[in-house]
């Protein structure tokens, strides 16, 4: 692959969280709280946001290794668990920084 073929891959990868966020977050969310789920699953299990997110995460994960041990796809193309975790890791970034603003004020 080259750079310039690569550059394309993340501008393509941009524009899929994009509608990720539109469609999943939607669902997710429920609200206008792009963390809604995160908390509520805190919430009613007495955990951290950080926990609830690292269980949902490690579904991602989860499939991902199975394509990487197995070299085959499960209910998902792979392309989509790829997506869902990237958008995952994005979401983590997203409590990290309400924390530490809510820290800060």
């Amino acid at each position: 692959m080259t750079k310039i073929e690569f550059q394309q891959l993340l501008r393509q990868t941009d524009e899929q969280m994009l509608q990720l966020t539109k469609s999943k977050g939607e669902e997710y969310a429920r609200s206008d709280d792009q963390l809604a789920n995160f908390k509520r699953s805190a919430a009613a299990n007495g955990i951290s946001t950080y926990a609830a997110w690292g269980v949902l995460y490690g579904k991602h994960v989860d499939a991902i290794q199975y394509f990487i041990q197995n070299g085959r796809e499960l209910s998902e193309p792979i392309e989509s668990r790829i997506y869902d975790a990237i958008l995952y890791l994005n979401l983590l970034l997203a409590l990290v920084k309400e924390s530490k603003d809510g820290a800060q004020k």
